[in-house]
C-alpha cells in the first residue's frame, strides 16, 4: 500500500522558505537580462543603452530595481512552488483514492484491521481534496492582475518611481548650480591673485590678502561640497534604477512644461482620479468597522476625512504649480536681461574695456540668473510631477 502523505506543515513551509533565499537581477545593459515580452526591442535597446532619461524612470524600476526584482521574482517563485505542491497533492490524492478503491474491491474491509485503514484513507483524502482546493484557489487569486499582491508590488515601484523623480530632479538643482560656484571659485582666485599683487606693490595689506584667501577656500568647500551632492544623487539614481555602484551612465534633463500641458490640467476631473487611487484611502475603505454602529460611523468619519485631505492636497498642489510657474516665468526674463548684459561685457572685455575681474563678476551674474532660472524650473517641474504623482495615489506625508 502507498502512503505517501503530504503534512500542512510541509505544505506551510514550502510555501515560506523561499523568502529567505533573495533573488537580484542583473541592472541595465547586461547581456544576461532577458527582454520582458510586453516589451518592444526598441524600448529594451533604449532601457539598456547607459543613460537615463526620465521618462524612463518608471521602467527602469520595474526592470531593474533589486528590490522591485526580488519582490516579483519571489512572488513567481511562490507561485511556481505552490503549482508545484498542488500538482504533488493531486497526485497524492489518485494514489490514496487507488489504495481505497483497491482495499474495497478485494473485499479487505471485512476485517476491523481493513475496514480501520480504509476510514483513514477516506480521512486523509478528504484533508487531501481541501488543501488541494485551498491550494488552487490561493494560486489563481495571487495569480490575477488585481490581486493583492500584484497590487502591493505595483505599489512599492510606484514608490521607488516617486523617489526616483525626486532624486533626479535633486541631481538637475545640484547641476544647475554648479557652474555658478565654479565661476566663483575662478573669481576668488582672481581677487586673492589681485590682493597678493597689490601686497607686493605696497597697495594692499595682510588682512586684505588673508581676506581674499578664506573667501578663496570658502568658494573652494562650496564646490566640493555641490561635486559630493551630485556625485551622492547620481550613485542614488543608479542604485534606484539597478545600476551597478561603479556604473557611470550618463543622466539626462528634465522634460520641458509647456503651456498647453499645465493648460490641459483639470482639477476637478484629477481630484475625483487622487481620491479614487489614494493608497491612504484605499485601505481606509477596506479597513474593519468591526460590524458595529459606532465602528461603522467612525470609519465612514475616517474614510470622510481622508477625502477631504485628498481634496485639499490637490487644491494646494494646484495652486503650487501655478506659482512656481509664475516664478519661472519671472526667473527667465530676469535671464534674459542677464544675458544681454553678459554679450555686453563679452564685446568690452575683447576691447580691453573691462579688467578680468570685472568680467568674471559680469560673468558670475549670468551665471547666477540662470541658475536661478533652472532653479525655478525645477521647483516648477517639481510641483508638476507631485500633483501628477497625487492623481496615482502617492501622496506622501513630506509633501502635504
Amino acid at each position: 500500500m502507498r502512503k505517501r502523505w503530504i503534512s500542512s506543515a510541509f505544505i506551510a513551509a514550502a510555501l515560506t522558505v523561499y523568502t529567505a533565499f533573495p533573488v537580484f537581477a542583473a541592472g541595465p545593459g547586461q547581456t544576461e537580462n532577458p527582454k520582458p515580452e510586453e516589451v518592444t526591442q526598441e524600448q529594451w535597446n533604449r532601457l539598456n543603452d547607459q543613460a537615463i532619461e526620465f521618462d524612463e524612470l518608471p521602467d527602469l524600476v520595474r526592470y531593474f530595481n533589486p528590490n522591485i526584482q526580488n519582490i516579483t521574482q519571489n512572488i513567481d517563485v511562490s507561485l511556481d512552488d505552490m503549482k508545484y505542491i498542488n500538482d504533488q497533492v493531486r497526485r497524492q490524492i489518485i494514489d490514496l483514492q487507488d489504495d481505497a478503491d483497491k482495499l474495497k474491491d478485494s473485499g479487505g474491509i471485512g476485517t476491523k484491521e481493513g475496514m480501520d485503514q480504509y476510514v483513514q484513507l477516506n480521512i486523509d483524502l478528504k484533508v487531501l481534496k481541501i488543501t488541494a482546493d485551498s491550494l488552487i484557489k490561493s494560486y489563481n487569486y495571487m495569480n490575477r492582475a488585481d490581486s493583492s499582491v500584484k497590487s502591493n508590488i505595483t505599489f512599492a515601484a510606484k514608490n521607488y518611481n516617486y523617489y526616483a523623480d525626486q532624486i533626479m530632479i535633486g541631481y538637475n538643482s545640484a547641476l544647475s548650480n554648479k557652474g555658478m560656484i565654479e565661476k566663483i571659485v575662478e573669481l576668488s582666485n582672481a581677487a586673492y591673485e589681485a590682493q597678493v599683487l597689490s601686497k607686493q606693490l605696497g597697495l594692499a595689506t595682510d588682512a586684505n590678502v588673508l581676506s581674499a584667501q578664506k573667501d578663496l577656500l570658502l568658494a573652494k568647500g562650496s564646490l566640493i561640497k555641490i561635486n559630493s551632492t551630485i556625485d551622492n544623487l547620481s550613485r542614488s539614481l543608479c542604485m534606484m534604477t539597478g545600476y551597478a555602484a561603479d556604473a557611470a551612465p550618463s543622466i539626462g534633463e528634465l522634460p520641458q512644461l509647456t503651456d498647453e500641458t499645465i493648460a490641459a490640467l483639470n482639477l476637478e476631473e484629477d481630484t475625483k482620479k487622487a481620491v479614487s487611487n489614494n493608497y491612504d484611502l484605499i485601505s481606509e475603505r477596506h479597513a474593519s468597522s468591526g460590524k458595529t454602529t459606532t465602528g461603522m460611523k467612525n470609519k465612514d468619519q475616517s474614510v470622510s476625512e481622508a477625502e477631504q485631505n485628498v481634496i485639499v492636497t490637490m487644491q494646494t498642489y494646484y495652486q503650487g504649480i501655478l506659482q512656481s510657474k509664475s516664478a519661472y516665468e519671472a526667473a527667465s526674463t530676469a535671464f534674459q536681461k542677464a544675458t544681454l548684459e553678459k554679450d555686453k561685457a563679452d564685446r568690452s572685455y575683447q576691447l580691453n574695456m573691462l579688467s578680468k575681474i570685472q568680467y568674471l563678476q559680469a560673468q558670475m551674474a549670468y551665471l547666477k540668473a540662470q541658475g536661478e532660472k533652472d532653479s525655478a524650473y525645477n521647483t516648477y517641474y517639481q510641483a508638476y510631477t507631485t500633483y501628477q504623482w497625487a492623481i496615482q495615489g502617492i501622496i506622501m506625508d513630506s509633501a502635504k
